[in-house]
């Protein structure tokens, strides 16, 4: 109910030239980016490769959806995209705004285009440096240095620049070993060079999920495996923190790039991000979040009666609200309708009334005088949950409204690649005095409840998240849990962060960007 977007999703391809297909990876980027939507409805780009033309790397990005990028809705035109793109190889991305402004200059891939074919290339990375500012300060030190963007993706940009310098073409391993030595937080990257040479990197602790699978002549690598298994792929791998694919000439590779001390995959990615048919380094999001409904209906309080039914809120809650149905022994109902033809819009406006009611549809048949277990994912600013409920009382004509969140509180910001980036921003900060237990209180989830509208709020315990996932608890990034950053920039962007909201600063921007 928070609304939170994750950075991105990538995507790559590559066809060995004697295959059937040999110039149809813009075909295959297509389908994947198509999959890889709910990663970002912002903007859509990205570069194929093709020996045979004059322009060896062809970029095309721009804001909007998969769909309208490759403009589906007229043949012609689609066609005349799919014609002027041909290749055997490509990347491509989809963003949602976690840093940058929303325009096109904004949108993936980046390229850098140059004389020397290694020094031409293109890029699209998933993810956020926490590091951005040092590095930022470290590049304006040089002379003559000139930033035009506030991304970190021009940072990126400029590194894998300096990595390439030099009269002779360094190797690719050498050049992404080095960069990670640099780099503080999570980048997965889909890299393309002149030469038709490709990476597809995973940062060392893993942060972000990445995988990779062929299906005859095609390799194609992506953020989520749902995205491989509907292009035929069902054989996909995860790629390990710390590796990448190399793709030279007609072969490919996988490769250590830089060493893993640990892993901290994000928690978040199978709460709330990843598309529910996914499978993250070997765990199904599907069943892990049926688990966080059977975890939670061990923590409920109510006694059930006959008028009690439960609602999830569409779609990422409905795996855990059905889960949690079932265990307590109630209907869990559609009482909140999506409407999933809604698509971008841009007169939202700051009106979380209109914006609820564009989005959903409350039913009265099924609400009125009803006591209802409302299961969400997550609660992180907590405007529209306040709405939610409101909304379920005074249009649907429910009773009672019972909260019940399948992830713990939201206490801390993401400084890897998740649009919650300062505490003041966090709804269960504003009722705690730091961070220091590990679960919430009964008195302030009642305080929270009250002022959300809500009969009583439930949140999911850290023990019970780590159980559903199935994953050990040191192999997961919880930072925006308990505070504890997997990064040493982490750890000090949050020390600022604490710094400033006790003394009541507002943080203009991002805290990384600052």
């Amino acid at each position: 109910m928070g609304e939170v977007h994750d950075e991105c999703g990538i995507a790559a391809v590559f066809i060995k030239e004697n295959g059937d297909a040999a110039n149809k990876a813009l075909f295959y980027l297509y389908k994947v980016l198509l999959n890889l939507q709910n990663r970002g409805q912002l903007s859509t780009g990205f570069t194929t490769y093709n020996k045979k033309n004059t322009q060896l790397l062809n970029r095309y990005r721009n804001v909007g959806s998969v769909n309208e990028v490759f403009r589906t809705n007229s043949r012609i035109k689609s066609r005349e995209v799919f014609k002027k793109y041909e290749g055997n190889k490509g990347i491509g991305h989809v963003r949602y705004a976690t840093f940058g402004k929303e325009n096109r200059s904004y949108a993936q891939p980046f390229e850098r285009h140059h004389g020397r074919m290694w020094k031409w290339f293109s890029f699209g990375f998933n993810g956020n440096l926490a590091n951005y500012s040092e590095l930022k300060s470290k590049l304006m030190e040089k002379t003559d240095y000139h930033m035009v963007l506030e991304t970190d993706t021009e940072i990126i940009l400029h590194y894998i620049a300096r990595e390439l310098m030099g009269r002779s073409k360094p190797d690719l391993t050498t050049v992404f070993s080095n960069l990670s030595k640099k780099f503080d937080g999570a980048y997965n990257i889909a890299f393309i060079n002149a030469y038709g040479e490709m990476v597809v990197c995973r940062d060392p602790l893993g942060i972000r999920p990445l995988c990779y699978g062929t299906r005859g002549d095609v390799l194609l690598a992506a953020s989520e495996s749902n995205a491989l298994v509907n292009c035929g792929i069902s054989n996909f791998k995860n790629l390990a923190p710390g590796e990448m694919i190399l793709v030279k000439e007609n072969s490919f590779e996988v490769k250590r790039f830089a060493k893993s001390k640990r892993k901290a995959h994000c928690m978040f990615e199978w709460v709330y991000f990843s598309n529910v048919s996914s499978v993250l380094d070997g765990k199904s999001v599907y069943i892990t979040r049926t688990r966080l409904g059977k975890e939670l209906a061990k923590l409920e309080t109510e006694k059930i009666t006959k008028d009690h039914i439960l609602i999830p809120v569409p779609d990422t809650a409905k795996a855990a609200g059905d889960s949690m149905a079932y265990e307590l022994g109630i209907p869990s109902m559609e009482g909140l309708i999506r409407n999933r033809y809604i698509g971008r819009t841009f007169i939202e406006g700051s009106n979380r009334k209109g914006m609820v009611q564009n989005k959903y549809t409350a039913l009265k048949e099924i609400l009125k005088d009803k006591k209802v277990i409302l299961v969400d994912d997550s609660i992180v600013r907590g405007t529209t949950s306040k709405q939610i409920v409101r909304y379920l009382k005074e249009e649907g004509g429910a009773k009672e409204v019972h909260v019940r969140v399948s992830c713990p509180p939201i206490r801390a910001p993401c400084f890897y690649g998740i649009d919650m980036s300062t505490i003041s921003e966090l709804l269960a900060p504003r009722y705690e005095d730091g961070i220091g237990q590990e679960e919430i209180s009964k008195k302030v989830c009642a305080k929270i409840a009250k002022d959300l509208g809500a009969d009583s709020l439930i949140y999911q315990t850290i023990p019970g998240l780590v159980k559903a996932i199935g994953l050990p608890k040191n192999d997961l990034c919880m930072a925006c849990l308990n505070g504890d950053y997997p990064t040493p920039c982490g750890k000090k962007l949050y020390g600022e962060a604490c710094n400033k909201y006790k003394n009541g600063i507002k943080e203009k921007g991002r805290t990384y960007e600052c």
